[in-house]
């Protein structure tokens, strides 16, 4: 089963979002901004990624090129 870990600092985004994957029989893992995410994906590799762009903390652009160099 893959797992896709979703990041948005919005919780209703996030919630829907992680309703509609775990639906379709996807494993999901949320996260709140992309240092939350990172944190999350070093301690147990998803398939996927999905983020929000625009987020406190840390945004999607820095949270991409953060786990690419990883």
């Amino acid at each position: 089963m893959k797992n896709i870990l979703i990041v948005d600092d919005n919780p209703q985004d996030l919630s829907l979002l992680q309703t509609l994957l775990n639906k379709h029989g996807y494993m999901t893992t949320v996260a709140a901004n992309g240092a939350e995410a990172l944190e999350k994906a070093r301690r147990e590799r998803p398939d996927m990624i999905i983020s929000d762009i625009l987020m406190p903390v840390m945004d999607g652009f820095t949270l991409c090129r953060e786990w690419k160099r990883d």
